[in-house]
């Protein structure tokens, strides 16, 4: 089935405090009874997950591609959220208005901070496991990027320029299509810098992975030295109390064609041939055909 065959709609699905968030459905032929939630990461939008999404769909998957809040076409707020609060509210909206359509949990694959979010909901919200599937992370961490003086004076000068201009200028830096929300970028560099993933209340992320018990598979990039360094991805991974866990580091150390940078890990023609197949291939091992 060629990718113009597929079929594309909008959905504006309501979240808390009014918003309208932008839910981007993608389907051809559906033979997998569990739909598949794509997201992206920070200073990003759908465009950099759109075609994984796709190769997805013509795999049988009923794909749906979340834009947060104040990214792409989704609605923004009056008061600017952080990451916490992303979490709460763009998470269970887009699994309600999934489920909704399908009856069924969804699997959850996200970019970098697309894959923070489910595990911040589940950390906070035990409860919501019944609606997941599974997790698929890709360059997701949250501890490892400030480790070493050179980052760490990347991270300190990162988050001085964002507090100066109110915004992380993400287009002008190249990091991806916009710039990103004040709150949510200094939460991130305050994990990294501090090297401990803990809440605005003292609440230990890392310590509640230990209750997420759900199926997960954990992609590292080799070549991702700053915003997702494989150590990082690695310890979030072992926090996870998941009996079916998998970790991969996609690199030429490991039989891929390249060393993966953060960005050539989602949206780059050589991850269709080499990342796409193994997401769709662990996914469709835990789906049943119809």
């Amino acid at each position: 089935m060629p990718l113009d065959s597929l079929q594309r709609h909008r959905l504006d699905i309501p979240a808390a405090g009014g918003l309208t968030l932008a839910l981007h459905r993608v389907w051809g032929d559906v033979t997998h009874p569990v739909p598949v939630i794509v997201t992206h990461g920070t200073s990003s939008n759908a465009q950099v997950c759109n075609m994984l999404a796709q190769v997805l769909a013509l795999e049988g998957f009923d794909c749906y591609v979340l834009e947060w809040q104040a990214h792409g076409e989704s609605g923004r707020a009056e008061v600017e959220p952080n990451f916490e609060q992303l979490a709460q509210c763009d998470v269970p909206a887009a699994l309600a208005a999934v489920r909704a359509r399908t009856g069924s949990a969804a699997f959850w694959v996200g970019h970098s901070g697309g894959g923070l979010l489910p595990l911040i909901h589940l950390a906070r919200t035990p409860e919501a496991a019944e609606h997941i599937a599974g997790l698929v992370t890709l360059a997701s961490q949250t501890t490892d990027a400030a480790r070493s003086w050179r980052n760490r004076l990347t991270v300190a000068t990162a988050a001085v320029v964002t507090q100066l201009l109110g915004r992380f200028p993400g287009r002008a830096l190249r990091v991806g299509p916009e710039n990103e929300l004040k709150g949510v970028m200094h939460q991130w560099f305050g994990w990294s810098w501090r090297g401990k993933w803990v809440g605005h209340d003292g609440f230990d992320y890392m310590a509640a992975m230990k209750g997420i018990t759900l199926p997960t598979l954990s992609l590292a990039g080799a070549g991702d030295t700053l915003i997702a360094p494989p150590s990082g991805v690695e310890r979030l991974f072992h926090a996870l109390g998941s009996a079916d866990k998998t970790f991969v580091t996609c690199g030429t150390a490991h039989g891929f064609g390249e060393d993966y940078t953060h960005s050539r890990l989602i949206a780059s023609r050589r991850a269709r041939d080499e990342v796409y197949p193994l997401i769709a291939r662990w996914l469709t091992e835990r789906a049943s055909p119809r």
